[in-house]
């Protein structure tokens, strides 16, 4: 279901993001022009371009962690979720924290979120259904999901949320189940017929219809799509195949 995040009293937050890979960079760059502050961890050195950023990029976890941040943001992969959150030293926490997840699969990553982290901490589970290509041109209209799964701090979350409704995303709030299930239906087929494409490598011609151009584009996303992703929306799919 559709709904509204809107929040009259947005205010600026300091944001950590675990992960900075090109979509938590994607990301940031927008947070940094809306006048958020921003830190940063993440397994590679990306110290000299945080610097350029103005992004305070932390190697050690428990600098990162006593940074203070309202948000930690968790731009891993599906696959590292688990191992990064034991990693980090939840115990230096010095008050209670929003964890945000943007991972493109929901219903896991939210138990995992539920059993990792201390119970004074706050969850919001979120997918941006867009990403460095797709939101190159800004992300007006495209959608934001998300499910405030255990929210103290309704006013640190409204003010994440407010990220995202801001830029014109479309928001909307639904249950990590009800994603994960319209997911296997649309972005399994999607992928699926973008990786036939690829593996045709089909090119465009100069009598292309627009039918075919809209094929095309199919494939390119999908180049960026990491193999465990497609099976997990394979195996949702049968699932739902079956109902």
């Amino acid at each position: 279901m559709a709904v509204s995040s809107s929040s009259p009293l947005s205010r600026t937050l300091r944001i950590g993001i675990v992960g900075f890979g090109p979509f938590g960079q994607f990301l940031a760059t927008t947070m940094m022009k809306q006048g958020h502050t921003l830190t940063a961890t993440s397994r590679s050195d990306h110290s000299q371009l945080c610097a350029r950023l103005g992004i305070s990029f932390f190697r050690g976890m428990n600098e990162f962690i006593e940074a203070e941040n309202d948000v930690i943001m968790l731009c891993t992969s599906i696959l590292s979720l688990t191992e990064v959150l034991k990693s980090l030293p939840l115990h230096c926490l010095k008050r209670p924290t929003l964890f945000a997840d943007v991972l493109s699969v929901k219903e896991g990553p939210r138990e995992v979120l539920l059993q990792v982290l201390p119970e004074e901490s706050d969850v919001l589970c979120t997918h941006p259904m867009f990403g460095p290509e797709s939101g190159r041109d800004g992300w007006n209209g495209l959608a934001f999901m998300y499910e405030r799964v255990r929210i103290r701090d309704e006013a640190t979350c409204s003010s994440f949320l407010h990220i995202f409704e801001s830029e014109g995303c479309r928001m909307l709030e639904m249950s990590c189940e009800e994603h994960d299930k319209l997911a296997a239906r649309s972005q399994f087929l999607t992928h699926t017929i973008g990786r036939i494409l690829s593996e045709m490598e089909i090119e465009p011609t100069p009598i292309d219809t627009k039918g075919f151009q809209t094929l095309i584009q199919l494939v390119c996303p999908v180049l960026y799509t990491i193999s465990i992703l497609f099976c997990l929306f394979v195996k949702k799919g049968e699932s739902n195949a079956l109902k």
